[in-house]
């Protein structure tokens, strides 16, 4: 039986290892008069295993794998970044700590993350932005990328591309080979909006970071042209005014890379129930897609089976498909009694050619969809505590029970020799009996 592993993160600072096994395909034979149907296999039960000790304040924000997926890596609420050996029972193999300043009333949070074999890439609300290697911790950069930050992704590929965006922030493309090192720091003594302080509480204007440099431009209502800033290679902007001539408040909770193979088409969505596609090719700063869907904020996303569809979730339980292309709904993902807090998508085996859909909601499950028109669900896992993240873990092939070569399987041999001799036998009891003759053909031979 072939199964698969996902890893979910949890507000309890739980790591769980959810294996849910399929069931065997089990071929129905014609049965002879008289014999007991058999009774179907037992559906195989998922198994979960839990990691670490419940605490809240080590409640996990964000997970993923480094770019080999080697290690897992977990982003937790009081500013720790593990990487965790998954084949050994959760050890933590490296562990960083992140200097979590808070601004305001809001708790500063993770809203990205990234590790590949050389660096780890985190960023949090508050707009910084940190570069860290993992083979010489002291080895560290820090980046502003602008504060108000609802969501920061690396491209998949490109791993110097990211993509940020927030609260009045618009999309904005990086690359980091390019950012200024003028808007580079160190991180050290106090620190006011991302900048480093001066001995009077003050920040110098020398010192403004990227994000502040655009947000001064913008403020402008009649500004006709931006320039970017160190390190941006693209920045969005905003729709044009509603039909009372008001300026569109700007909001993106989530953004997700189209394709692996460029970085042209990104997707995002926003607080006011908007999912808006940019395409950096065509020259235009503003949406090629701009559509309102539902009524409700958007909370995640997730790329579909191509660069045609997106998934998204939003605050009343909604998981819907988005053609990327029109703006059109494809379908709805039902069954959720909950916000569904983080999608993923996945081929559920090797070489598989329907993906599925997983996802882990604030209902505390975790559910597995057909990504087709039915839109099945396929699996429910009740994990006790409320779901923040979830990464699709490895998959492990069924064994091959049966062998078509001649003697490479005794157990099948001796079967199928079985099979013969009775098959033989059956053969010489109908020979035995006579041939059936007609009542009419005796009584006219009888005649005769």
């Amino acid at each position: 039986m072939s199964s698969r592993r996902f890893y979910t993160g949890d507000e309890q600072g739980l790591i769980k290892v959810v294996t849910i096994t399929e069931a065997p395909v089990v071929k129905v034979k014609r049965l002879r008069r008289n014999q007991p149907t058999p009774e179907p296999p037992a559906k195989p039960v998922p198994t979960v295993e839990a990691w670490g000790t419940p605490d809240r304040e080590r409640a996990i924000q964000l997970l993923c794998w480094d770019h080999e997926k080697k290690y897992l890596v977990a982003a937790r609420k009081n500013g720790l970044v593990q990487l965790i050996d998954p084949k050994s029972s959760g050890a933590v193999i490296a562990e960083f700590k992140q200097q979590l300043v808070k601004e305001g009333k809001a708790d500063t949070i993770f809203v990205g993350l990234f590790a590949n074999s050389e660096s780890l890439i985190t960023c949090t609300n508050t707009g910084i932005l940190t570069i860290q290697s993992i083979q010489n911790p002291s080895q560290t950069k820090h980046l502003n990328v602008g504060k108000g930050i609802c969501r920061m992704r690396v491209h998949p590929k490109e791993h110097h591309i990211i993509a940020t965006g927030g609260n009045e922030q618009e999309l904005t493309i990086w690359d980091l080979n390019e950012f200024s090192k003028e808007f580079s720091k160190d991180l050290q003594g106090p620190v006011i909006n991302g900048k480093k302080a001066g001995k009077d509480g003050k920040v110098p204007a020398s010192t403004a970071s990227a994000g502040t440099a655009i947000e001064k431009q913008s403020e402008s209502r009649y500004k006709s042209k931006e320039i970017l800033a160190g390190g941006q290679i693209f920045r969005s902007k905003n729709v044009k005014n509603d039909h009372l001539d008001l300026r569109v408040p700007v909001w993106n909770t989530d953004l997700q890379f189209l394709s692996h193979s460029d970085i042209s088409r990104i997707a995002v969505g926003t607080r006011h129930h908007q999912i808006r596609v940019y395409d950096t090719k065509s020259g235009a700063r503003r949406p090629v897609v701009d559509k309102e869907v539902g009524e409700m904020p958007v909370v995640a996303l997730s790329n579909g089976q191509d660069a045609s569809e997106i998934v998204f979730s939003d605050t009343v339980t909604n998981v819907y498909s988005i053609d990327t292309l029109t703006g059109s709904i494809l379908g709805q993902y039902k069954g959720f009694t909950g916000v569904a807090t983080a999608l993923a998508t996945f081929r559920p085996f090797e070489g598989g050619s329907t993906p599925h859909l997983v996802s882990v909601a604030m209902d505390r499950c975790l559910r597995v969809h057909e990504m087709n028109k039915s839109r099945k669900l396929l699996h429910k896992v009740y994990l006790k505590q409320r779901m923040t993240a979830v990464v699709v873990g490895e998959y492990t092939p069924a064994e091959h029970a049966e062998d078509d070569e001649e003697g490479a399987n005794p157990a099948k041999s001796k079967k199928a020799g079985k099979e013969e001799d009775d098959k033989g036998d059956d053969d010489e009891l109908w020979e035995s009996m006579g041939k059936l003759q007609d009542k009419k053909s005796k009584k006219r031979k009888a005649a005769k």
